[in-house]
Order: C-alpha cells, then sequence, then structure tokens
C-alpha cells in the first residue's frame, strides 16, 4: 500500500500533464502502477521466457494506458495469443485497444473504459485467472527471488474507504 501511494505521489509531483486546468475545473487521471512477477508461476498459457523479459512494473501512468500495456504484455508472452483474447470481452467502447496476429489475421479488442487503480487491479486479477497465473501482478513489488504469494486486490482491502 505505502509502495503505490509512493509511487503515485511522485507520478503527480513529476508528471506535469497528470493536471491539466481548463477554466477553474482540473481533471486529474488517475494513476496507478502495476508490478510484474517474473519468478511465479507463469501459469500454461503465458511463456516463462518472455514473461521474465517484461519489465518490473508498468506504470506509474494512467489507469488506461497502464492497463493497456499490463494486457497487451499478457497477449504477447502468451503461447497462443487467441487464447488470451477468448478471456477478454468484446464490445467494449472507449477504452484502449489490444491486438494480435492469429488465424492469419489481425485482432484488435477495446478494453473497458477505466477510472480507477481498483478497476485495473480487479480487472488483472480475473485475466490472471483465467490464464492459470494467479499472482503475476500486483500493486506491490515482488521479491526478486521468490514466486510472491499475495494478490492484486490487496491494494483494495488495505485502502482506507475501499474507493480508488
Amino acid at each position: 500500500l505505502h509502495a503505490l501511494k509512493a509511487c503515485m505521489l511522485v507520478q503527480l509531483l513529476e508528471l506535469t500533464n497528470g493536471l491539466h486546468k481548463y477554466g477553474a475545473f482540473f481533471f486529474f487521471f488517475f494513476l496507478v502502477c502495476v508490478y510484474v512477477n517474473k519468478h511465479g508461476n507463469s501459469g500454461p498459457h503465458l511463456d516463462k521466457k518472455k514473461v521474465q523479459q517484461l519489465p518490473d512494473h508498468f506504470g506509474p501512468g494512467p489507469v488506461n494506458v497502464v492497463l493497456q500495456q499490463a494486457v497487451q504484455a499478457c497477449v504477447d508472452c502468451a503461447y497462443q495469443s487467441k487464447t488470451v483474447f477468448g478471456f477478454l470481452k468484446s464490445g467494449h467502447h472507449g477504452g484502449e485497444m489490444i491486438t494480435a496476429s492469429f488465424d492469419g489475421e489481425k485482432h484488435a479488442i477495446n478494453l473497458p473504459s477505466v477510472n480507477s487503480a481498483s478497476f485495473v487491479l480487479r480487472f488483472l486479477e480475473k485475466l490472471c485467472h483465467s490464464l492459470q497465473c494467479d499472482n503475476l501482478f500486483s500493486s506491490q513489488p515482488f521479491s526478486p527471488y521468490v514466486g510472491c504469494a499475495h494478490s492484486p486486490t490487496e491494494y483494495d482491502r488495505n485502502k482506507p474507504g475501499n474507493s480508488a
């Protein structure tokens, strides 16, 4: 929890484009940092060698961008990208796009619109559960030596007021 708050605070202080002024209104992009467990169970659908080549984390950054990067990483690390696409629901509008090539064609699907860090973490938790790699992502850094056992929703359970 403290790592996520620190990650978000640094992002707030460093990125001037995180806060835009339009007249008297301020619009804030919600930020999140998602850590990658490179040494845990990558499950039957993701190539462990490709997972180990991923960055240590996605973000800190706007929630929609971090979600897109993490989901695209799952697609790119999959033995069969078609399998990952099968776990993503179509029909969303307004969210970031995920792409893959399979069955001789290029495919694209839109992610749902995102408005909170907790939504990103829940979405990734559900996707990883489907991919049988439950501890692939977290709001907390992983030890480089041990596959960590905590869940991405730890952030939600520990956050005061349980809102993002």
